[in-house]
């Protein structure tokens, strides 16, 4: 039977197990336990062969439900409530070639199949009118909703990190894992609403990203999280940094103390309300460092927002931005003053010129001028990286944990639905 592991902050549901989908790698394999059954499936991803694990038992809130492997259960119920830096050493920007990982699939995979997964009766999902999102009430946020976290029912030994993907959105996504050393598989796999599935990633995959589309990858990136796995330790963070998309939330399932929830808990249809100025695009709010890279926008009064904090900056010791323009600021651009100074860039961000060692947080975003995405960002999805260096001093705005002992990664799109 698949364990549970309770988790606060977030949703209450569990989640039914689902076939595995190998990550193609010469000479390995691994072995993975069903549920109440107890049969295992060997798959050898030398061989590209996939057996397929039996019927699972989840937990819902009358009692054990029955599913099987590549079926799908009726909608769960819902409880309330390019990044340029990673920090704390954590996983970094992924590049799609990175690490060979062009040459994974040789020798071909087992696919995984999708399941459904039961639902429980949590608290009441949030009420869209009942609060703005930019200033999101701090006793729902706070709230210590627990619920019960899937946990594949895997050999401890087993080769590899499990990755589960869970689809809470209201429309289909396709998921593309890519990091050096190896490509998820299957690649671009379609998860309908409702659905999950599980893949194994390498004990060694660096720079690595998962990835949601709204259609076949490449087209229509919606959002992805970053993680690093080596020597059994998952780093792991959520970055908006380039846009917000799709809210989301990661859980590493380990030993250590770090081994924690983080997520943006808002519904889908708020996840762009109260996006800033002319930041809007399509599916996505684009940060202010994106917008303002692209050319076209550079003389437009939000991209010189923060030229007076940056003049401010320059009577400061230690502060010398040359010729720094608030592009420069917002994205902590390579090549300027900021990209080498953390501690500079991220108070111009915050409007902390005047004490930017100042871990405090509630004093961020009060006093203009300041990044006026990353203050929205951080009152919808607060501790979420939303620009380079978010996580400088003691506030780790950053979202990022490190899991040691990590066996499993938990990722959900659409937490909140």
């Amino acid at each position: 039977m698949h364990k549970l592991a309770t988790f606060e902050r977030t949703r209450l549901v569990a989640r039914s197990a689902t076939t595995v989908a190998m990550l193609v790698l010469a000479d390995c394999s691994a072995t993975i336990e069903s549920d109440d059954s107890h049969a295992r499936a060997t798959s050898a991803a030398s061989s590209g062969v996939s057996s397929t694990a039996g019927t699972s038992s989840t937990v819902g809130s009358g009692g054990a439900s029955a599913s099987t492997s590549s079926s799908t259960s009726g909608p769960s119920s819902t409880g309330p409530s390019a990044s340029t830096s990673s920090g704390n050493g954590g996983a970094g920007p992924a590049s799609t070639g990175a690490g060979g990982s062009g040459n994974a699939g040789d020798g071909g995979g087992g696919a995984g199949g999708t399941s459904g997964r039961g639902g429980t009766g949590g608290a009441g999902p949030m009420d869209a009118g009942a609060k703005d999102v930019r200033a999101p009430d701090a006793s729902v946020l706070d709230a210590r909703v627990v619920r019960d976290a899937y946990i594949a029912d895997r050999n401890a030994n087993s080769q590899g990190i499990l990755i589960h993907v869970a689809n809470d959105c209201p429309f289909n996504l396709w998921i593309r894992g890519v990091g050096g050393g190896g490509i998820l598989q299957p690649d671009n796999a379609q998860i309908g609403t409702g659905e999950s599935r599980d893949y194994i990633a390498p004990d060694q995959w660096n720079a690595a990203r998962v990835t949601a589309y709204g259609s076949t990858p490449p087209a229509n990136e919606l959002d992805k999280i970053e993680l690093t796995l080596g020597n059994k330790i998952i780093n792991y963070n959520i970055t908006y940094v380039d846009w917000v998309g799709l809210p989301v939330e990661v859980v590493g399932i380990g030993t250590g103390s770090d081994c924690k929830a983080v997520g943006c808990y808002v519904p889908h249809a708020q996840i762009t309300q109260g996006c800033p100025d002319d930041l809007l695009s399509g599916q996505r709010c684009v940060s202010a460092g994106s917008y303002c890279l692209n050319g076209a926008n550079q003389s437009k009064p939000y991209c010189h927002a923060l030229d007076s904090a940056i003049a401010q900056c320059a009577g400061k010791p230690g502060c010398t931005p040359g010729n720094a323009t608030t592009v420069d600021a917002y994205s902590c651009r390579p090549g300027s003053f900021f990209a080498n100074s953390p501690k500079r860039c991220a108070a111009v961000n915050r409007g902390m010129v005047d004490d930017p060692d100042n871990g405090n947080i509630a004093l961020y975003n009060q006093k203009p001028p300041y990044n006026s995405y990353a203050r929205w960002v951080h009152a919808m999805c607060p501790g979420i990286y939303a620009f380079p260096y978010d996580d400088y001093g003691h506030a780790n705005e950053s979202g990022f944990h490190s899991c040691q002992g990590g066996r499993q990664l938990n990722i959900t799109f659409c937490p909140f639905g």
